[in-house]
Formats: structure tokens, sequence, C-alpha cells
């Protein structure tokens, strides 16, 4: 295995995470059927919505290379109010224990506490639970038959106090 290089994904250089984000959706999100793993990859976060959001930093990409190739990824996006939203978090299954999500978790906290947020907010399937809790994030409950009918666990994690200031002004990611 080559040195795993991390970055945050400019719009110029989405082409090549989305290859590894369409696989990541179709192969590792099994709760979700077909249908609507397609309409995520074609519609909710087709490549030109993801450059959009990009461009407009409504949206963040941390990633992980092996060389060329991306091996895992965290996206992120500002709520209102100071809270960060990580909504999709994937690594290559042969690069997954290796430090990468942790990693990419790193990355997002640091530049999200610049950023003036204050807390982060996700949800995820049964499988990720130990992980989340592992990196500080506190379980609200589990919403079954959730989004797209999968069974969601709600998460949050306070990564810094909140201020009235940074949460008042219009935040980008």
């Amino acid at each position: 295995m080559d040195k795993i290089v991390f970055k945050k994904i400019t719009p110029e250089e989405v082409k090549n995470f989305f290859k590894f984000f369409e696989y990541s959706i179709h192969s590792q999100f099994p709760e979700y059927s077909v249908k609507t793993r397609k309409k995520f990859t074609r519609t909710d976060y087709a490549l030109e919505k993801l450059e959009k959001g990009l461009a407009n930093k409504e949206l963040a990409v941390y990633a992980a290379f092996n060389g060329n190739d991306c091996v895992g990824y965290l996206m992120a996006s500002a709520w209102c109010g100071g809270i960060c939203f990580i909504n999709w978090m994937a690594v290559a299954k042969k690069f997954q224990g290796k430090g990468i999500a942790s990693k990419l978790l790193q990355m997002c906290e640091k530049e999200a506490k610049l950023k003036g947020f204050h807390k982060f907010h996700l949800w995820t399937d049964g499988r990720n639970l130990k992980f989340y809790k592992s990196k500080g994030f506190k379980l609200i409950g589990k919403i079954p038959e959730s989004d797209y009918g999968a069974d969601n666990y709600l998460f949050y994690k306070t990564i810094q106090k909140p201020s009235e200031r940074n949460f008042l002004k219009s935040t980008k990611i």
C-alpha cells in the first residue's frame, strides 16, 4: 500500500472522488434499494450537484487517496445554527481498520471548529454504532424505517461551545 494522502476536495477534483463515491454508495449501503442508491448518485448527490455544493461551500468533502485512487471520504454540509451535518462517510473495504475514517473525522472537526460550528449531527445504520461512540459521538436513539425506509441511529458530538456570533451568521463549510 502506498502512503495514504488526505485532502479536502475542490470542485475541480470532484470527478476523481465521484468514481469512488458512486461505487461506495452502490456497494456499501445495502440498507437502501438499488433504485434508491441510483437516485442518490444520479439525482440527490449527482456530480453536478456536488460540484456546485463544493463551489458554494455548502458542502465539504474530505478524501483519502492511495496513489490516484480515492479509498475513503467524508461528506459534510452546513446546517443552520452552528450544526455541521455529516452526510456520508465510507472507506474501501480493503482499507478499513487502518485509521482512515478517524483521520477524515479529525480533518472535518478541525475545519468545522475554525468555521464556528459547535456540533456534529449524523445518522448511520447499526453497523457503525461502536465506531462513532469510540469517536465521542453520543447516541440519541433509533429512528425505525426513517428516510428511504432504512433504520437510522441519530448521533451528535459537541466540538466546542456554541457562540451566537458564529451561529447567527451565514456559515459555510
